[in-house]
């Protein structure tokens, strides 16, 4: 069965609360790929294999994920919305 493979950008708060579901196996056929955060302090707790970034945008045309969620400010979604579609 695939997995597919997930990136977060913003991992405070509402963001290391899905990333603990996704690696806790609670979202099935999913896995964590990537995170993103402008502070790299917040990335620290992450297993090794998932790739950290500072920038969604490397994040999106990484390769590495399927799919993003997105769990910065609301003031951010739309210009990383908008990013993750066109890529």
């Amino acid at each position: 069965m695939t997995k597919i493979r997930l990136g977060i950008v913003g991992v405070g708060g509402m963001g290391s609360s899905h990333a603990r579901n996704v690696l806790a196996g609670k979202v099935a056929r999913m896995e964590l790929t990537a995170v993103c955060d402008i502070d790299p302090k917040r990335m620290e707790p992450y297993p090794a294999e998932v790739q950290r970034f500072d920038r969604s945008e490397d994040l999106i045309r990484s390769g590495l994920v399927d799919a993003v969620l997105v769990a910065t400010p609301h003031y951010d979604h739309t210009t990383i919305g908008i990013d993750m579609l066109e890529n």
